[in-house]
């Protein structure tokens, strides 16, 4: 079975319905207005995610033994945050946008 998942929706969420092969489901995180109708038999739903202190610490020892390695796309400023946002909506990032500060 193949599951994507997704930090976004809308409309994100709706063209990779389009392209999940059979038995493939699309899971988003955003929430329940966010989740497509299900297309061609294709199955969608979505994931609360709460952050907890214990997996939190599990997932920073992943990093630290090296098992876990956090994909940074582009590092800036906390000052040019409106730029961050930019960037993050362009939909073209392959990591995370980091804002640093000093």
């Amino acid at each position: 079975m193949t599951v994507t998942a997704y930090g976004v929706g809308g409309e994100t969420a709706e063209r990779s319905l389009k392209v999940l092969r059979d038995g493939g489901r699309l899971i988003t995180l955003p929430g329940p207005d966010d989740v497509p109708a299900a297309q061609d038999g294709v199955p969608a739903a979505w994931v609360l995610v709460e952050p907890g202190h214990l997996g939190l610490r599990e997932i920073a020892a992943l990093v630290e033994r090296g098992a876990l390695r956090p994909m940074v796309d582009t590092v800036l400023p906390l000052a040019e945050a409106a730029k961050a946002h930019v960037i993050g909506e362009q939909g073209r990032t392959t990591g995370k946008i980091v804002l640093t500060v000093a």
